[in-house]
């Protein structure tokens, strides 16, 4: 191993966590502008993509399964939709009914943080309950179609599930007020997290992972049938500690071990897949 890819296995997630989420901070407090962000969208895919080539956790993952166009529209029409809520946010103000809860007295970085912990506790209460009810399963199986993790398809949900996502952990930082500010950084650290969730880079984030889901944890929330109902937190470890469905052990993951067990002719294309939920069995 070279010193660059021992560098980068120690160092990838906390430079793209810290740094891309420190820029988008400074591009949202001197106000640069959405073209700014996409830029910076931009900016972080690439460099998970050559971090992924770089360091691989699995060669064959770095490789298209057919999958590429159908990542891409889930890329699209979610982050569209994210940003849409984003923009709707002012006219959404009637439905803060306790402003007085939100920190505003708080610097911004905390106020981001506070943020990510209600959406965070929120979300992955969501995602827990979405493994054990089927009607919720029925949309949620759509993240847990492909056979092999990339950054790219950390964002793949079916939009009723966003949908339904968004109003579980969005709507209560809604009621008591968050900003449209922080709201955006909010959005952009999401995408991050997903990013480096789903990362094919071989990290090693060591005790890091006691506070954070890294993809060394992520990656077992994708094993198949039940052994997938574990590390459901987007960002932080300590939900799926008091849930009691954390698990990580010193072992690699093939495509054979991931995708969905009781249906192993899930559909791969985006249109079969967005049909999928609301087909009779």
């Amino acid at each position: 191993m070279t010193l660059l890819q021992s560098f980068l296995r120690i160092a990838y997630f906390p430079l793209m966590f810290i740094g891309f989420n420190g820029i988008s901070i400074y591009i949202t407090n001197e106000t640069l502008g959405f073209g700014w962000v996409l830029l910076l969208m931009l900016l972080a895919l690439i460099t998970s993509f050559s971090v992924e080539r770089v360091i691989p956790y699995n060669t064959d993952w770095n490789e298209s399964h057919d999958d590429t166009k159908r990542d891409i529209f889930h890329f699209f029409v979610n982050e569209t939709m994210n940003y849409a809520g984003i923009f709707l946010l002012p006219f959404l103000s009637v439905f803060t009914l306790y402003p007085e809860i939100w920190p505003n007295d708080w610097p911004f970085l905390l106020q981001l943080i506070f943020a990510v912990v209600v959406f965070d506790f929120a979300t992955t209460l969501f995602h827990y309950l979405s493994h054990k009810h089927p009607f919720f399963w029925k949309f949620h199986a759509v993240h847990h179609a492909p056979v092999r993790l990339y950054g790219f398809n950390g964002i793949m949900k079916h939009p009723f599930f966003q949908i339904m996502d968004s109003l579980v952990a969005v709507v209560p930082l809604l009621i008591i007020g968050i900003p449209q500010e922080v709201a955006h950084c909010l959005i952009f650290a999401i995408f991050i997290q997903l990013l480096n969730q789903h990362s094919n880079a071989d990290i090693s984030t060591g005790p890091l992972r006691l506070f954070i889901v890294t993809a060394e944890l992520h990656r077992f929330h994708h094993l198949k049938g039940k052994s997938g109902d574990v590390n459901f937190a987007l960002f932080l470890s300590v939900w799926d500690r008091l849930l009691g469905t954390t698990y990580y052990e010193e072992r690699a993951l093939t495509e054979q071990d991931l995708g969905i067990g009781n249906d192993p002719d899930y559909p791969t294309n985006y249109l079969e897949q967005l049909q999928k939920p609301f087909q009779k069995k």
